[in-house]
């Protein structure tokens, strides 16, 4: 056959494949992009060291998440672009996470970073590599601040099992909140509770979560820090019917083991907490909470640890330290005021082993306010938290967050 022919002859049917193709990967597309803007105000109250750390920042957030092409094996391509900027600081004041930090002390004007990630799917199965934002009971990305902390490396997700949720990754690297530079994973250092050596190679985790009954799903992972420590989870959460309102019992535990070198030095730790929360037709909800922590050590975690009475600014976390947490909140749609909504919560510690400390406690207020309407996809919230201890730094944190959330399905 003449070689141009067979060109023109063929060249439709690799355009129709080609558009099949593309329009399966962008059809399947969803943009996420946030507009944050965030005050934050840190007063201490007592103690050497800075008074105050008070800074506010604009960022923006996109997330673009692919498609996948058609065929027995689907490809696709995600993205993550962040950016922030000061709107103002001072060096007597910076260092409050939502900024990097200059060795002078004052605050970088503006900050971005990127990332990539790369997926196939076969079945129900998908493997991704790139930047991340893990949320699994032993690694959760930090949220709490302008913009989130990433994880670099590649993970594993699977629903091809009837009621199971599969999930194995390993991380090599990770962007903290208010830095642009790919770091070791290292343990976080809390209170002094380990030594800042923690650096592991790598994070790997795997488990998964198995619904029992409609009402009852259980769950267990495993996550190590290379040469740092080890970690189990078992959990189970109740969901039922009850009077006027859904009844939640939501029961954790957490086994800790330093592994390898050790780099972190002893980590020993066992926790057992339980929650649990009544939300009421009417509006009302409670919550009620207890949360041991039994071993030699206390709570060894990443960044930001999957702890009930881990709240606004502390985790409750120290060696044999026991915690209990009351909370109300109230829906404002049950009085015709639909998106504003408020909690306020107590939480008390005792029992720590740690010299001259007998005990801590926090106060926290919680009001947002989602938009509708024409505004719909702006919020603001308001958060509040008062923390006081017999050891520690006494602070009253405020944090002032709007946000503009548009998304493209």
């Amino acid at each position: 056959m003449n070689r141009a022919l067979y060109v023109a002859l063929l060249t439709p049917a690799l355009i129709s494949i080609d558009t099949s193709m593309a329009d399966d990967f962008i059809a399947d597309s969803k943009i996420r992009l946030e507009a944050r803007n965030f005050y934050y105000n840190g007063d201490f109250r007592q103690g050497t060291g800075v008074s105050k750390r008070e800074e506010w920042a604009q960022g923006f957030l996109l997330n673009y998440e692919s498609g996948y092409t058609p065929g027995i094996i689907g490809f696709g391509a995600d993205a993550l672009v962040f950016a922030g900027y000061k709107l103002d600081s001072s060096p007597n004041r910076s260092g409050s996470g939502l900024l990097p930090k200059r060795a002078s002390g004052e605050a970088a004007d503006e900050y971005s970073k990127a990332g990539y990630g790369v997926k196939l799917k076969v079945s129900q199965t998908s493997l991704r590599y790139g930047m991340s934002l893990p949320k699994v009971p032993v690694l959760q990305y930090n949220n709490s601040r302008l913009l989130p902390q990433t994880f670099q490396g590649w993970q594993i997700n699977s629903t091809d099992v009837d009621r199971l949720t599969l999930n194995l990754a390993q991380f090599d690297k990770t962007i903290a909140p208010d830095s642009t530079d790919l770091q070791d994973i290292t343990l976080a250092v809390k209170d002094g509770r380990y030594r800042a050596t923690g650096i592991g190679d790598n994070y790997r985790y795997g488990g998964g979560t198995y619904k029992l009954t409609p009402e009852l799903s259980a769950t267990y992972f495993y996550g190590e820090l290379d040469d740092v420590y080890r970690q189990q989870f078992a959990g189970l959460i109740h969901n039922t019917r009850l009077g006027k309102g859904m009844l939640t019992t939501d029961l954790r535990a957490f086994s800790s083991r330093d592994v390898g070198a050790a780099k972190a030095g002893e980590v020993d730790n066992r926790a057992y907490a339980a929650a649990f929360g009544y939300n009421l037709d009417n509006g009302h909800s409670v919550m009620a909470t207890y949360q041991v922590m039994g071993g030699a050590t206390g709570f060894p975690y990443i960044n930001n640890p999957y702890l009930p009475n881990y709240v606004q600014y502390h985790d409750f976390g120290s060696a044999g330290e026991r915690s209990w947490q009351l909370r109300y909140g109230y829906d404002f749609a049950a009085m015709g005021i639909p998106g504003l909504s408020f909690f306020t919560a107590y939480i008390h510690g005792d029992g720590l082993k740690k010299v001259g400390t007998e005990k801590e406690w926090e106060r926290d207020v919680d009001v947002s306010y989602a938009f509708q309407g024409s505004l719909k996809g702006f919020s603001v919230r308001l958060r509040n938290a008062t923390y006081r201890s017999d050891d520690a730094r006494d602070i009253d944190e405020t944090r002032l967050i709007a946000s503009y959330v548009f998304t493209s399905f």
